[in-house]
This record gives C-alpha cells, sequence and structure tokens, in this order.
C-alpha cells in the first residue's frame, strides 16, 4: 500500500471515530509534511513497507535543524505515533513509530496577563470584533478554536450558559455566562456583527464569514505590543489569565477544570500556577 493511501486510511478512520475537526486538520497536515519529505527522499511515491523507523528519526531531525521548537517535534512525534498505532492495529504494517524516542519538551512557564495588563491590553485593541473574542476568552476561559467555532445558537442568554460544542477530546461541555460577559456579546451582535454575513458564526467577518485564529493572534499581539506588556501573549495566554485570576481569588480548582475542560485535577493544576507575589506572601506567612 502507498504511504499516501494509508493516510487517507487514517483520516477516514477519525472521521468514522468523530475526532474533532480541529484535530483531523491537525493530524492531516502534519503526515501530508511527513510524506512530502519522505517522497523527496526517495525521489517519488513510497510504499508505507519500504519507510523504516530511522526515516522517523532522520524526519524529527530534519525539523529539528529547519529550526522547529520542541514542543512542536514533540507533537510531530505523537502524531506519528498514533498513525503507526492506527497501521498496526489494522494490519497494514507494522508499528515503527513504538520505539520512536520521544522528543522531551522543555518545561516553559506560560505568559499570562494580570488583570491591570487585561484591561490595559484591551483599551488598545482597535478592532470591535478582536475585542469581543478577546472577552469572550477571558470570561469563559475557552480555547482559541472553541471561542471561533461558537455558532449564534450556543449561545443561551436566558439562562446565562455557553455551549462549548465538541471542544478538545471531541467533548461539549458548558459555562455560566456571567453578567460582563452577557452584557458584551449582546452588544456585539445587535451592533457589531455584519448584519450581511452568511454565517452561523458568532464571530465572523462579512467578507469570510468567520474568523482566523491566525489573524486573531496578529492583532492580539499588536494590541499587547502597544500596551507595553513585555510578554508573549497569545489567545491560549487569555486562557491561562483567566485560570490563574480564578485561583488567586479562591475558585477551588474542580470548578476550574470543569470551566476548561480538563480531564483530570493534575492538569489543573499545572495549568493554574501561582505567580510570585502570591507564592511569596503565603511563603511569609509561615
Amino acid at each position: 500500500m502507498l504511504f499516501s493511501d494509508s493516510i487517507q486510511r487514517f483520516h477516514s478512520y477519525m472521521e468514522s471515530k468523530d475526532y474533532a475537526e480541529t484535530t483531523i486538520n491537525g493530524y492531516m497536515k502534519q503526515l501530508k509534511y511527513f510524506r512530502r519529505w519522505i517522497e523527496d527522499k526517495y525521489n517519488g511515491p513510497v510504499y508505507l513497507d519500504e519507510i523504516d523507523l530511522t526515516d522517523l528519526d532522520d524526519y524529527l531531525l530534519y525539523r529539528k535543524d529547519k529550526g522547529d521548537k520542541t514542543a512542536s517535534r514533540s507533537r510531530v512525534g505523537y502524531i506519528l505515533k498514533s498513525f503507526y498505532k492506527f497501521v498496526a492495529r489494522k494490519e497494514l504494517g507494522e508499528n515503527l513509530a513504538l520505539d520512536l524516542e520521544p522528543v522531551q519538551p522543555r518545561k516553559k512557564e506560560r505568559d499570562y496577563l494580570t488583570e491591570d495588563e487585561y484591561k490595559e491590553v484591551l483599551e488598545e485593541i482597535e478592532k470591535p470584533l478582536i475585542r469581543s473574542v478577546t472577552i469572550a476568552i477571558y470570561y469563559t476561559g475557552a480555547r482559541i478554536s472553541e471561542c471561533l467555532n461558537l455558532k449564534l445558537e450556543d449561545l443561551d442568554f436566558k439562562n446565562q450558559v455557553v455551549h462549548i460544542k465538541r471542544g478538545k477530546g471531541n467533548k461539549d461541555r458548558k459555562i455560566a455566562m456571567n453578567g460582563s460577559l452577557k452584557k458584551e456579546l449582546q452588544n456585539y451582535i445587535q451592533n457589531i456583527r455584519p448584519e450581511s454575513v452568511d454565517s452561523d458564526y458568532l464571530f465572523a467577518t462579512a467578507r469570510s464569514g468567520s474568523l482566523s485564529r491566525s489573524y486573531y493572534n496578529r492583532r492580539l499581539k499588536k494590541a499587547v505590543e502597544r500596551a507595553g506588556v513585555k510578554k508573549d501573549i497569545t489567545a491560549h495566554c487569555l486562557r491561562h489569565s483567566m485560570a490563574v485570576s480564578l485561583v488567586q481569588k479562591g475558585v477551588d480548582l474542580p470548578t476550574i477544570r470543569d470551566i476548561l475542560g480538563h480531564e483530570s485535577l493534575k492538569t489543573t493544576s499545572i495549568y493554574v500556577h501561582s505567580d510570585m507575589t502570591q507564592m511569596r506572601d503565603a511563603l511569609e506567612a509561615i
């Protein structure tokens, strides 16, 4: 079987198992990168059984030489392991990635915004659409993909609930809509969202009917720079900022876990670390 055909088989398998669309797209993107690299290496189409463990190791080394960060290469390795696990399970070939050494990402403290910094950045956002998305992420703790995939029907203003559908792990969850977010979203729908937009997406431009993650992050970074905040802030950092704020306000971890959609408290406890000031105050109290 051609390697390209096995990728399509894997794609069909993920669809049949109702993998999240963002997950499928991410896996296919990386596997196609690998396919192009392996076909270039062997100067033509490659059969699945012609690829060996050395090829996988060489590809990860190629990605390193290309300048990919450790976390990116770690994700590529994980995707290759998932793909070859499928290959072995469906008896299409052997699981080459069983012996693939994992790329150990260097643990890095993720930047986040303090409440004052968040307000300063918000004031520097020029486009009302970007401002509304920023507020939505901050008040829900939603992932950027979850936020941008929201549909108008996912907002329950009567019961003040935001429905996150097919989030990470293809799971649904409900997040309470506080008064500030309710007011912001109602104003956005009535006064900012283009009336002519032909789309069910909540956050949308008249031209595309949606909003891309890359465009949002570019606009957010510009606002961060204008606010004079010397931190590497992305949409995911807003989610982190919200979680840290909740911890500092004394909200219990199980509640924060449910808001963020984490599987376990272990993930939440790592994600919502204390800042140094809070840590120092705690130690001074001993």
